[in-house]
């Protein structure tokens, strides 16, 4: 079962978890922002301390949305990562991840990974793009509590996948998984209308691409929109 401590002052254990069953203003990446009805989703956010160097954060994000992958695929089997941390299935978004680190010198020191997923949500607002929740997908309601220690329970086990000696493994993964991977299409980059191609990622997580006409293009977070 998730780890639910009361606030005491103590320190922080590892995998300590923050739920709630409702939000007045859910926060994403950037000025991005989540809609969910009370009770109906799964809201949490999740306490580590990662034994990687600094410069080598983004392989967190790998491990982190690989484990929510799997975690999904107990329930629908078509589920990618569209660069850097939205779950997308069948093209539509289930779950947006935020994930902040805080360094100590040149290593992490704790990390906070937030996650908003779909459950049971059968309505959003206008003007959220594409967005889809396991209910809309398997016709099923689910119960958010037993999915959350379902969800728990797995970010656990694949927890020592997490290490340097692993990145080669969790970085193929990733790119197994990455939603447009491989494929032609449209991006804003750098305010640049252009079809590209997605061909990988750097070692610092920056997405990789290839357009039309031969130039290839180094894209962090604010520099590329997908379209």
């Amino acid at each position: 079962m998730a780890d639910r401590a009361p606030v005491t002052g103590k320190p922080v254990p590892p995998f300590f978890t923050l739920h709630t069953d409702f939000q007045s203003d859910g926060r994403g990446m950037g000025a991005n922002r989540w809609f969910s009805d009370p009770g109906q989703n799964i809201l949490v956010s999740f306490y580590f301390e990662p034994n990687i160097p600094a410069n080598r954060q983004f392989l967190f994000n790998q491990y982190f949305a690989l484990a929510t992958l799997d975690f999904i695929r107990k329930y629908i089997p078509e589920v990618q990562v569209k660069w850097p941390n939205d779950i997308y299935v069948y093209g539509k978004k289930m779950a947006g991840i935020l994930i902040e680190h805080v360094l100590q010198g040149e290593r992490l020191h704790h990390t906070v990974a937030g996650i908003g997923l779909n459950v049971n949500q059968d309505h959003f607002p206008d003007g959220i793009p594409h967005p889809t929740s396991l209910f809309l997908e398997t016709g099923q309601l689910h119960d958010p509590d037993i999915l959350l220690n379902e969800y728990w329970q797995i970010l656990r086990d694949n927890y020592a996948q997490l290490s340097l000696d692993n990145a080669e493994r969790l970085h193929q993964r990733y790119l197994d998984n990455m939603y447009q991977y491989g494929e032609i299409h449209e991006y804003l980059i750098l305010g640049e209308r252009k079809e590209a191609k997605i061909t990988g990622l750097d070692e610092y997580g920056r997405l990789e691409l290839i357009d039309k006409d031969g130039q290839r293009h180094t894209c962090g977070f604010k520099e590329i929109v997908f379209l």
